[in-house]
């Protein structure tokens, strides 16, 4: 044998590359549609995300994740399970569309703050009805609404019946108005109760309807008298739309940017069809706004987070202004 090395072959020509979305379907959509609602996570609404919590669906952001065995959960769902090594509660997607879907799924499988609230009202209607306070299209004696709880100022000044304040809120002058006001605390109640829970959202409603009826002791006739849960359902649009304004960017923002429109119309109602309490639709209002502001910490802090000391510090200095108000309206009450 030689000792020549024979010549290496050449190389084998690289085989062409398949033009980029080769083998896709002709209609296959490889850009990032346009209409992509982002999430956004759930205690920091201004950080978009794409990671939601394997047990109840909330959206999170980095600094929410907590690693669990199956993905990363929130830390509300940590903090019931009772640590990281707890078993996991199992939640449904079911359960996941009731608590974040659109409004029809929350009103059909969730809210049930709403209906029990909704179930007082009727019930105390009903009893009215039996006892003869109303009739099923108004009249009835006024009288004996008057004992069972109507707001009447020179009631509140004269007898210190200040309980008076909370119980007009839970009766209705007839089938119409307790009708009318059960619907829009149907809508409105359910989509608030979806979003700020079944503890602030009664926390809401009852802050709301009490702030109603300090308006209307404050600012009524001494004579007159008041009965309603417009006090409260004001205040639920109240909450709706301050919420709306400190997460526009958000979703649930966005579906209820239309609230300001519905206060507008519901206040030229007020005001423009005599018998309506403007005083107590007002002071209902004010007082769901400034529920939401103390829950969120002035749009700081998202409105489902859990319960802090601050949330209850808040709330307790919107109770002390209705108490000085009221102190203050019995101390000026004009009895003549």
């Amino acid at each position: 044998m030689s000792g020549v090395v024979p010549p290496e072959p050449p190389d084998a020509p690289e085989a062409p590359q398949p033009p980029a979305g080769a083998g896709l379907p002709a209609d296959f959509e490889t850009r990032m549609p346009d209409d992509l609602d982002v999430k956004h996570c759930y205690r920091h609404p201004q950080r978009e995300t794409g990671v939601s919590c394997s047990n109840c669906g909330r959206p999170i952001c980095h600094e929410c994740m907590i690693p669990a065995p199956v993905g990363f959960r929130c830390p509300e769902c940590v903090k019931e399970q009772g640590g990281r090594s707890s078993r996991a509660k199992v939640v449904t997607r079911g359960q996941i569309r009731s608590r974040w879907g659109a409004a029809g799924g929350a009103m059909s499988g969730g809210a049930p703050v709403t209906k029990i609230l909704i179930g007082i009202n009727v019930a105390l209607f009903v009893a009215e009805l039996l006892f003869g306070a109303v009739g099923i299209m108004g009249g009835g004696s006024t009288s004996v609404l008057v004992d069972m709880g109507a707001l009447v100022p020179a009631y509140v000044a004269v007898k210190h019946e200040y309980w008076r304040l909370f119980t007009a809120m839970w009766l209705h002058g007839g089938l119409l108005h307790v009708a009318f006001n059960m619907y829009a605390l149907y809508i409105g109640g359910s989509y608030l109760e979806m979003i700020a829970g079944k503890g602030k959202y009664l926390a809401i409603y009852l802050v709301a309807g009490v702030a109603g009826n300090v308006a209307v002791y404050v600012l009524a006739a001494p004579i007159s008298v008041t009965i309603g849960a417009s006090t409260a359902i004001f205040g639920i649009f109240g909450a709706l739309f301050t919420y709306s304004l400190h997460n526009r960017d958000s979703a649930v923002g966005r579906a209820l940017q239309s609230m300001g429109t519905v206060i507008l119309i519901n206040l030229v109602i007020t005001f423009v069809i005599p018998g309506i309490s403007w005083q107590g639709h007002v002071g209902g209002l004010l007082g769901g706004v400034l529920a939401v502001e103390a829950l969120t910490w002035f749009g700081r802090r998202d409105l489902r987070g859990p319960w802090a000391a601050r949330d209850a510090a808040l709330l307790a200095a919107i109770i002390a202004i209705m108490v000085v108000a009221a102190v203050w309206r019995t101390a000026n009450f004009p009895l003549s």
